[in-house]
């Protein structure tokens, strides 16, 4: 038996489902037709309603989770909501990178598109950088969750589409779209970019590619998915003769324009491509390499002291990570047995986070970092039978007011 349970089967015709009918006059045709154009907007306005209202109902709660932490701990609601990155990033925003390269954390180990974003709406607002970035995330957040609804409907019909939706908005990670976190832009455009590739819209998954390695690091990963695709499009293109079809290399060439073109600006304002790097690696002691955990000053003192151990077990962060990455393994399994079923690239993407969430030291497999991954939350809306599914909610309900709990509180990064 499957440990995903009972996958619920896609729907399938035969020629005995087939009614055979008179014809009918063109006029009666004609109208009939009219009849299912208009019916559209009314199903895409219905679609739409029901993602929108799941995602109204879970900002309301975690704004109420919000509203209790600052009351108990006696802050501002702002200062709940700007936690951790958000205050570098509103740093950011306000004082731009320093002229010159920092070997400590610094506004240099952020990428600039979503402080962009926030000087730009608060420009066209005049609110300060804090509202401007939390209507960023709440607006990326609700876009987010229409993308997810449309991509899951694409790969598994309207059904699961909105199973998917309430997978998705239940989600521990989505609290980010509650703080001024960059992750309103780096999933949006993710999915954008996966539903892009699904159409053969080449030109479309790489601008929204590059616009989202401009956002964050991990977004790089939408290289790899837009080079798999591509690479896929041209052998079949091959394979039916045509030896002339290199138009899915767009996407590829566009999708590192945005980490091209900061890597530019890097280098002519600090005087090196790699400031970014350096600010990551001696500020937080970001190591990109096997085994660079060893390297942690952390690791070291409890080498050096082992008893010390037992006092780090009850750390949230430490258990976000062990949880989040037996869940995005259990996901990966999932997806690859769904794979002929996914966009192009979709499952190389997801694939590509869990790698980085290994090979990399400060990001584990937390419920962000599988935020970004989004099939990963979204194939067991796919697999599960509608009582596992029933049971699933239930418990990611219960962890998703938990766990913002934590975070909104200061206890647990997001």
């Amino acid at each position: 038996m499957s440990i995903f349970g009972r996958a619920e089967p896609l729907r399938a015709h035969s020629v005995a489902d087939l009614e055979i009918s008179p014809p009918v006059p063109f006029r009666e045709f004609a109208s009939r037709s009219e009849r299912r154009v208009a019916k559209r907007p009314r199903d895409l306005l219905g679609r739409a309603g029901f993602a929108v209202s799941i995602y109204l109902a879970t900002r309301l709660a975690l704004l109420l989770v919000a509203g209790i932490c600052a009351a108990v701990q006696h802050k501002s609601l702002g200062a709940v909501l700007s936690l951790f990155d958000g205050g570098w990033y509103l740093k950011l925003a306000a004082h731009g990178y320093p002229t010159h390269a920092l070997h400590v954390k610094s506004t240099l180990g952020f990428f600039p598109l979503y402080p962009m974003v926030i000087r730009a709406v608060s420009f066209v607002t005049t609110t300060s950088y804090l509202t401007s970035a939390l209507m960023t995330s709440f607006v990326g957040g609700a876009l987010a969750t229409l993308l997810v609804q449309r991509l899951a409907t694409a790969w598994w019909g309207a059904r699961v589409g909105r199973k998917a939706v309430l997978a998705f908005c239940l989600f521990p990670g989505t609290v980010v779209f509650s703080l001024a976190y960059s992750e309103c832009l780096t999933v949006p455009l993710a999915l954008g970019t996966l539903l892009a590739l699904r159409s053969k819209r080449w030109w479309l998954a790489g601008l929204l590619a590059g616009l989202a390695t401009a956002v964050a690091p991990v977004a790089l990963v939408l290289v790899i998915a837009c080079a798999v695709a591509a690479l896929r499009q041209i052998r079949q293109a091959r394979q039916s003769g045509d030896r002339r079809s290199y138009k899915p290399l767009a996407a590829v060439a566009l999708s590192v324009c945005g980490i091209g073109g900061f890597a530019i600006f890097l280098w002519v304002w600090t005087g090196t491509p790699f400031a970014t790097l350096s600010a990551q690696h001696y500020g937080w002691y970001q190591q990109s390499e096997p085994l660079g955990i060893f390297g942690l000053p952390i690791v070291h003192h409890l080498v050096a002291h082992p008893r010390d151990v037992i006092a780090y077990l009850p750390s949230w962060n430490l258990w976000n990570g062990i949880l989040g990455g037996a869940f995005l393994l259990l996901s990966i399994i999932g997806l690859w047995r769904s794979r002929h079923e996914l966009s192009p690239g979709a499952f190389a993407y997801v694939l590509g986070i869990g790698l980085i969430t290994i090979w990399s030291v400060m990001t584990p497999p937390n419920a962000r970092m599988i935020l970004i991954a989004t099939p990963a939350v979204l194939i067991w809306a796919r697999r599960l039978s509608p009582r596992g599914l029933t049971v699933f909610l239930t418990v990611e309900g219960a962890l998703f007011v938990f766990m913002s709990a934590l975070t909104l509180s200061g206890h647990m990064l997001p």
